[in-house]
């Protein structure tokens, strides 16, 4: 029966191995929905505690979460710090005592960090100078598509890196556990073709064991307008259906130098249709095929656009691509279970000619 095994290592004290004693682990990766800010994710392993077992695991150690599936090849999918640590002892020897240690990603540690009037100077590769000033947390980037603002900033290290991202309209990416952030530019080519998500299990699919489709307009996904403000100005565009559906104004302040009525066209189109669906996939690791477990193990460590399939009842299949928005694990000894907050990739549309998933030639491949 294939599983993921978990490993726990403490980065900060030369790599060291505690894994013999978690007893079990949760984390999440990403963010609920394309428009929520990135604010961080945070991890909490439950460990045995006693004999100075603690001193193991420090505040402030960096730790490294990976994962093996069985037969396969492991892969970083968390990186954090320690936050905090809580102690549970019981009485006696206290042999069966346990701490639940809390950790902190990189967006969460950016977080707590303020600027006081911070000069930022390049346009296009802002998040790596943040990255630079902050030593404890690893954010990386592909340079932007969009020019940013420059200058001297007052402000919150994790709010700049989300107006950028506001304003540039791409995503993080989870590279080996460290977040990466990736423009509209690079998404042709940020597909993957190894593993797909359906109902029954195969080599190449990971079957999921519920589904959940959730409507934009139940969602928070669904404006008929958009105002954004960035360093340039502040622009507000309609979409077609004003009349329809009335006002449904969605706000967003960007660090973008230019560009900004298009980026606030851009918002107001693209969340225009009430009816599109996210997908929320729930499985576990002990059903699936080996193969696809460890191409999903690769998936989670290096994430990208992905094909999911569905048939609501009563319908006919449905196929497309989609971005892993959030993914949340919860893993104990026995088994590891997967819930997946997944985004269609008409979300990110910023089509191009002849691509097999973002070009407009290509129709079989986008179902139109």
């Amino acid at each position: 029966m294939p599983k993921l095994t978990w490993d726990v290592t403490n980065n900060t004290q030369a790599g060291l191995d505690v894994t013999q004693y978690v007893r079990s682990l949760n984390f999440t990766q990403g963010r609920p929905t394309p428009l929520s800010p990135y604010s961080g994710n945070s991890a909490s392993i439950t460990m045995l505690s006693y004999g100075g077992i603690e001193n193991n695991v420090a505040i402030n150690d960096e730790i490294y979460i990976g994962a093996t599936p069985t037969g396969g090849i492991a892969q970083f999918l968390f990186i954090g710090r320690v936050t905090s640590r809580t102690f549970d002892d019981n009485p006696g020897t206290g042999i069966n005592s346990t701490m639940t240690v809390s950790l902190n990603d990189a967006m969460l540690q950016a977080g707590m960090a303020n600027f006081q009037s911070q000069s930022l100077v390049s346009v296009n590769e802002q998040i790596n100078e943040i990255d630079g000033l902050l030593p404890q947390c690893d954010i990386f980037q592909y340079a932007t598509d969009v020019n940013m603002s420059t200058g001297t900033f007052t402000t919150n290290a994790n709010q700049r890196i989300n107006e950028i991202i506001a304003g540039d309209r791409g995503v993080l990416q989870i590279n080996s556990g460290t977040a990466v952030y990736l423009p509209p530019s690079t998404f042709d080519s940020s597909v993957n073709l190894l593993i797909d998500f359906g109902r029954t299990t195969s080599a190449s699919q990971i079957a999921y064991q519920d589904l959940v489709r959730v409507e934009a307009a139940s969602n928070s996904l669904f404006y008929t307008q958009a105002t954004v403000t960035g360093s340039a100005a502040t622009e507000t565009s309609n979409a077609e259906n004003i009349a329809t559906y009335g006002t449904r104004t969605f706000t967003a302040t960007t660090a973008q130098s230019e560009l900004v009525g298009q980026t606030a066209q851009w918002y107001a189109n693209t969340f225009s249709d009430p009816e599109t669906v996210m997908l929320n996939l729930s499985f576990s690791d002990i059903a699936q095929n080996q193969t696809a477990l460890q191409e999903f193990n690769n998936l989670c460590s290096f994430t990208n656009f992905v094909e999911v399939s569905y048939t609501p009842p009563g319908g006919v299949s449905t196929t497309g691509y989609y971005w892993p928005e959030q993914i949340t694990f919860n893993a104990t000894t026995s088994q590891t279970t997967i819930d997946m907050l997944m985004s269609p990739q008409t979300y990110y549309a910023n089509f191009i000619l002849d691509d097999a998933v973002f070009g407009v030639l290509d129709t079989d491949r986008l179902g139109v």
